[in-house]
């Protein structure tokens, strides 16, 4: 399974289908010309159901555009395991451009309604299925908005709280940090490494990070 973010455009949906024939079973909005919130979930058990929820509060229209246009949301997907059902929501919030996450700030505030609003649907969710919550979060762990969060929905990090940095800015862009997250819920176990370290290549030789982002490999064990 790969929870993927910032596919905005349908036509990379059909390329990611085509790059990665073994995950057959592709969860997304379409809507237009795009795939509604950038979210794509790719994977290799049959999806039984999938819905989308886009998210009340939207960033300020001088620096979010693109967050208005793709309709930032939550991407939920029911997989059928071995019989078992298991529960995904891919997501994506808002950025916050003063990387400053303090109660007072105007952006951690428009975050944590987004996030109050994902727990509203974890909240509705089986607490005895095992569920997935995992994308860019765009809120450091140990920030209020963090600890709400998982305080209220029953989460658990699947790098325990050490807060493994998963943005990585030119270095006059601010600190590092571990914005991007996969927690679970329920009878699931769950460990999770760093992935995409290393710079890819390009047709013209030039080496380049793949993405401002690192990945999060996590492995999952139901209970």
């Amino acid at each position: 399974m790969a929870c993927l973010q910032e596919v905005v455009f349908r036509r990379r949906v059909a390329l990611l289908r085509s790059l990665a024939p073994s995950y057959a079973n592709v969860a997304h909005r379409p809507f237009a010309i795009v795939a509604l919130g950038g979210l794509v979930t790719l994977s290799r058990w049959p999806i039984v159901e999938q819905r989308f929820v886009i998210y009340r509060t939207r960033g300020f229209w001088w620096n979010a555009v693109s967050d208005r246009v793709i309709r930032k949301g939550l991407l939920l997907t029911e997989l059928d395991v071995f019989g078992r059902r298991v529960i995904v929501i891919n997501t994506h919030l808002l950025a916050n451009y003063a990387a400053d996450w303090s109660p007072e700030s105007s952006y951690a505030q428009l975050e944590d309604r987004q996030l109050q609003q994902l727990a509203d649907v974890v909240d509705g969710l089986d607490p005895g299925l095992p569920l997935v919550v995992a994308g860019d979060l765009n809120v450091p762990s140990g920030t209020w908005l963090a600890d709400r969060f998982v305080r209220r929905t029953g989460l658990r990090d699947a790098f325990d709280g050490r807060g493994a940095r998963t943005w990585r800015p030119a270095p006059t862009e601010g600190p590092q940090n571990d914005i991007d997250h996969v927690l679970v819920r329920g009878p699931v176990e769950v460990s999770a490494r760093l992935c995409f370290q290393d710079d890819v290549r390009l047709a013209d030789g030039r080496t380049m990070p793949i993405s401002d982002h690192l990945g999060i490999s996590a492995s999952l064990r139901l209970g």
